[in-house]
């Protein structure tokens, strides 16, 4: 029987917060243990792809081992989030703030939760390291759409 992830490395794992060698070790892994992938859904209530107009926004809540909920977006000019008590105010923010970036964007048969696209697990490779903060890209979102 093979070692299963340990519950810092799902989280950390959860918050793209491994090295690229590290992560790629750790998705071989969930591959191929119906035991951890379980595990990692357990903690990310909300996993899911929006296809905007300036490509895929991926949007996730991780339920951290205190307790509190991470709620983020990125995609490949953005990448932030905030930190939240409940799950019902991380799914708030997630969906006020995705809809304040894109206004334009309605959801259509290829947006949704990353589960329900057959992925097994969602891509996890590193942003542009120029990627703008929540706030960031909020503001630029705003003053692009004035």
């Amino acid at each position: 029987m093979r070692d299963h992830l340990s519950d810092d490395a799902l989280e950390e794992y959860s918050l793209d917060k491994l090295s690229e060698s590290r992560s790629a070790r750790i998705e071989q892994h969930l591959l191929c243990c119906e035991f951890c992938r379980a595990r990692l859904l357990g903690i990310e209530p909300v996993n899911s792809v929006h296809f905007t107009r300036d490509g895929p926004v991926y949007s996730r809540i991780t339920r951290l081992a205190t307790g509190d909920m991470m709620a983020r977006h990125w995609g490949s000019e953005l990448d932030g989030g905030r930190v939240f008590r409940s799950l019902s105010a991380a799914k708030r923010y997630l969906s006020t703030s995705c809809s304040q970036m894109f206004p334009e964007h309605e959801c259509d048969g290829r947006c949704g939760p990353t589960q329900n696209r057959g992925l097994m697990v969602v891509p996890r490779t590193r942003q542009n390291p120029k990627a703008q903060s929540q706030k960031g890209a909020d503001s630029n979102k705003q003053a692009q759409a004035q």
